[in-house]
């Protein structure tokens, strides 16, 4: 199996990016990926505000997917994610929800070990790996990788584990898709501006999506499928999110609009990915069993 390794990355989605690698559809890959802060944080000594923010949330990358062209839906299935062996959480006045409440900028290193991570020396963290950032190259202009949008990018979404399946849509021959920022564990909202950062190997399959017709991503787990929508407000994030699971039931379920977004209220849920990054995140679950 190739190993694609994290050397080879970008700080922006851009229809100006050269692919770094090439892969065929299905091939079985290994994403070597570097923590959101490029591996440069080794100590509590080292804050927030010392890092460039061109360091931050590299993405392994661009992979080119051979046979994809603009307009079709690519599928990133993740079948693995080896955690690193440490991990870094950090607030700042610079960052996260409650930024103006924090009154000195602290670094934690966390040690990952078997299931959990040792948040301190009375506690530790079960583990919830997940890929944060998963992102093709816009059709024009460029996006920092710490930015979500229609594109994917800085997608911060718990459920993106083991198994689960990310769709995109492309703008770009190619696809010219790139991925980082693992979370060993993270809790919805990401409230303070980061999970447990950490470097990580993520094996996946890259491929194009039959039948799906997307404007923005979705995410399938075993057991649920997700709209996701990004937006400057909650409410503007969440309408998106909720629009497109509405589409997405009728065209499932062949009904209508109304019929669709009625049962939206009765059985789907909406749940908030970030609120710390330039755009919020909202996504919309509903149980495969209703579709």
């Amino acid at each position: 199996m190739r190993r694609l390794n994290s050397r080879k990355s970008v700080a922006f989605f851009s229809s100006k990016n050269k692919a770094a690698y090439k892969v065929a559809q299905n091939e079985r890959v290994i994403v070597e990926t570097r923590d959101c802060f490029s591996g440069l944080v080794k100590s509590s000594t080292k804050k927030f505000e010392d890092i460039p923010m061109s360091k931050v949330n590299p993405a392994t990358g661009p992979i080119e997917v051979d046979g994809l062209v603009a307009g079709d839906v690519l599928c990133v299935s993740i079948e693995k994610i080896k955690l690193g062996n440490m991990g870094v959480t950090v607030c700042s006045p610079e960052l996260g929800n409650l930024a103006r409440d924090v009154r000195r900028s602290v670094t934690k290193i966390i040690p990952i070990k078997g299931e959990r991570a040792r948040f301190s020396d009375d506690l530790w963290v079960d583990l919830r790996p997940h890929v944060g950032v998963i992102g093709v190259s816009p059709a024009n202009g460029e996006l920092p990788t710490y930015y979500p949008g229609d594109h994917g990018g800085n997608l911060d979404t718990v459920e993106i584990g083991d198994g689960s399946k990310v769709y995109l849509p492309t703008f770009v021959d190619g696809a010219m898709v790139a991925l980082g920022d693992v979370h060993a564990s993270m809790g919805d909202g990401e409230v303070c501006g980061t999970g447990i950062e950490t470097a990580a190997d993520v094996t996946v399959r890259l491929m194009k999506a039959e039948g799906l017709d997307i404007a923005r991503p979705m995410i399938e787990t075993s057991k649920e499928w997700m709209s996701y929508a990004a937006a400057k407000t909650l409410d503007e994030a969440a309408r998106l999110a909720t629009s497109d699971m509405v589409r997405f039931i009728s065209n499932s379920r062949g009904v209508g609009f109304e019929e669709s977004y009625m049962l939206a209220s009765v059985a789907a849920d909406l749940r908030i990915s970030q609120v710390v990054d330039p755009l919020v995140a909202v996504r919309m679950a509903i149980q495969k069993k209703y579709l």
